[in-house]
């Protein structure tokens, strides 16, 4: 199973494991950083299976367990066995379960959550975190043994959604109808496609196309959808594709076609089916990426500590330059003080001391005093005295710890210095790994026969390639083109060959279309020296038979040109080009080629005309807008220079 388990998926999977109710945990493994195992037992011995952030299931199968506990696992034992389970619900309609466990000393919760990279949190009678499997931190809520445990933020429900709501949910979306319900909505992707279905609504439909009445249809349709989920009468399915288990759904979708489905038993037991598909192990940090959090969080104390020495610095000079300011108050209250000390019933004295107006506390057995004094402009601070030195020590005591601040200020600003070189380090280590994970990741990555050419997949599913310079040229129209293919070219000097191929990329045949013309003019039009000039261009297209290498006599054809015989096919080309992700059988790939293309293959794009920005400077940028290296995203932009006028399902 490919994707995540949805808040749906969590509703039904809760609802089938009320029957563990008033069982006791009897054994727990940790399987693997990611996986445990719970048996537990009633009236017949149940295996619980969870593999963090993924998947919850009811499993007979065996299991290898390690001869050593892990220490999370050892303790969810100390606290867990033999409990018995009180309860199992879903916390409000997000992907997360709690399993409430009863022991004498009160109910301990075991929270799984399903979104993000998961985790595993042990609580304690009184709402704290025990341990969690992964420490986490976001900027709303921390995730750490001693801690109290916060729910992630609400999300939209579903079953209390109403029909005003969904109306404001969808006319402030600007993306697609399927994407709006997906996300803005909580319903998930296949449930979201779902909806679209039955509501008879395209799902790639933008939001603001679609009108009141439409969404009262969309409307509908999630109410028919969830009153299978409030009647409990889900018919739980596996989906198969050419005999191979793909999904798994609470009941039969519309939306899935070219699949059969097989019924099952239950959700729970038949989410055991994905146990070997996908075990993934939780990410861990580099040496390289923990060092350099460390520094960071070294870095910061540094600074926090550098701050506080520079206002305990103006403090201490403050505090010595307002006791002499105040010499004559001071020493005469210090007198009186030391006549205080000297009697043998002090009570009475202490207190006439505390009603002195700047005396704010005196305190003889904590040896504390504490004078409110004004400065100059009029500002009151507290200061701290001793009554045991005089005016001239006190004073002198408080630009002692000024000079002594000073010295801890240099040394924090020296260990600053020092924790900067090193994190600059680390970073040259951390880019270094970098571009050693980028390199095992592209020669592991499948390279199809047409990534070594300039390419792109029209809107029609047709295959088009370039050459990228003269010897490429010759070798794709010798190699590639073919009777049904079509030739185009700019009408430029030293532009590229462009073949169209009649297939597409699982080598079956489709006509060249119109559209597919069109979009492969824009292509060389737009991978020519035009890109650097101008912001049209003119384009054409021919036959194979039209394109030769024999020249009239006394001519000379040099390498990678071709002569065109008879008519072309002329188009003016707008220069303008999208660049977004795909999936060509199953592997990701950045494409860039004209808009129309990119729009019908990808979710994720952004529109590039030409511009300022140096090709690789924007290479750079996009490699992290779309997590690739450089190098992918540099061998497929246009030549020259280029700007961003739109994105699409992008942030940047």
């Amino acid at each position: 199973m490919k994707r995540n388990l949805s808040s749906f998926d969590i509703y039904v999977t809760v609802s089938e494991l009320q029957n563990l109710v008033d069982s006791h945990i009897d054994k727990i493994y940790q399987l693997s950083r990611s996986e445990i195992l719970f048996k537990v037992k009633k009236k017949e011995k149940q295996q619980i299976y969870v593999r963090n952030g993924e998947l919850i299931c009811t499993t007979e199968k065996k299991f290898e367990t390690p001869l050593k506990p892990s220490t999370f696992c050892m303790t969810l034992r100390k606290y867990l066995l033999n409990g018995r389970i009180t309860g199992v619900s879903q916390h409000e309609f997000d992907r997360i379960i709690k399993i409430n466990i009863g022991k004498k000393e009160g109910i301990y919760t075991l929270v799984f959550e399903f979104f993000s990279e998961g985790n595993i949190v042990l609580i304690d009678p009184k709402g704290d975190i025990i341990v969690p499997l992964i420490r986490q931190s976001w900027a709303h809520r921390k995730v750490k043994g001693r801690a109290p445990y916060e729910s992630p933020p609400s999300q939209i429900n579903p079953f209390s959604l109403s029909k005003d709501k969904l109306f404001e949910l969808i006319k402030t979306s600007d993306a697609d109808i399927v994407r709006t319900l997906a996300v803005n909505v909580n319903l998930s992707g296949p449930i979201a496609e779902e909806i679209c279905k039955r509501a008879g609504v395209d799902k790639k439909t933008n939001v603001k196309e679609i009108n009141d009445e439409i969404i009262s249809t969309i409307y509908n349709a999630l109410q028919g959808f969830l009153d299978v989920f409030k009647d409990k009468k889900y018919n739980p399915v596996l989906v198969k594709k050419d005999d191979t288990i793909v999904d798994i759904l609470p009941f039969r979708f519309e939306s899935y076609t070219g699949v059969t489905f097989e019924e099952i038993p239950s959700l729970i037991k038949g989410l055991g089916f994905f146990i070997e598909t996908k075990k993934t192990e939780i990410k861990k940090d580099s040496r390289t990426d923990e060092m350099l959090g460390k520094l960071n969080r070294q870095l910061k104390q540094q600074h926090d500590a550098i701050q506080r020495f520079k206002e305990e610095i103006d403090l201490k000079k403050l505090e010595g330059d307002l006791i002499y300011l105040h010499y004559q108050e001071i020493e005469s209250l210090l007198k009186e003080i030391k006549n205080v000390l000297d009697l043998k019933e002090k009570d009475e004295a202490i207190q006439k001391i505390n009603t002195v107006d700047f005396v704010k506390k005196f305190n003889p057995l904590d040896n504390l005093l504490i004078v409110s004094l004004r400065d100059t402009k009029d500002k009151v601070f507290d200061v701290k005295l001793s009554f045991r030195m005089s005016v001239s020590e006190n004073a002198e005591k408080a630009y002692d710890d000024n000079k002594k601040l000073r010295s801890k200020l240099h040394g924090a600003e020296r260990s600053v210095k020092k924790t900067l070189e090193q994190i600059k380090d680390a970073k040259k280590q951390k880019q270094i790994e970098v571009k050693k994970q980028e390199k095992k990741n592209v020669e592991s990555e499948k390279i199809f026969w047409f990534e070594r050419y300039r390419w792109f997949i029209s809107s029609d599913g047709n295959i088009v390639i370039g050459g990228k310079d003269a010897k490429t040229n010759e070798l794709v129209v010798k190699k590639y083109l073919k009777e049904g293919d079509r030739y185009a070219h700019a009408d430029i000097q030293g532009a590229s060959s462009i073949i169209i191929k009649s297939k597409n990329v699982n080598d079956e045949k489709i006509p060249v279309s119109e559209r597919t013309l069109e979009e492969a003019c824009i292509f060389a039009a737009s991978f020519s020296k035009a890109w650097k000039q101008f912001a049209e261009a003119q384009a054409y297209w021919v036959l194979p038979e039209q394109v030769s290498k024999t020249a009239e006599s006394g001519e000379f054809v040099p390498k990678g040109a071709f002569i065109i015989r008879g008519k072309r096919n002329y188009a003016r080309c707008k220069l303008e080009l999208a660049i977004g992700e795909i999936t060509v059988d199953g592997e990701r790939k950045i494409m860039c080629g004209p808009v129309s293309s990119i729009k019908k293959h990808s979710e994720r794009y952004i529109v590039l005309n030409p511009g300022d920005i140096k090709k690789n400077d924007m290479a750079k940028k996009l490699s992290k807008v779309f997590n690739v290296s450089v190098e992918s995203v540099d061998r497929v932009l246009p030549p020259g220079g280029i700007t961003i006028i739109n994105t699409v399902g992008v942030d940047l």
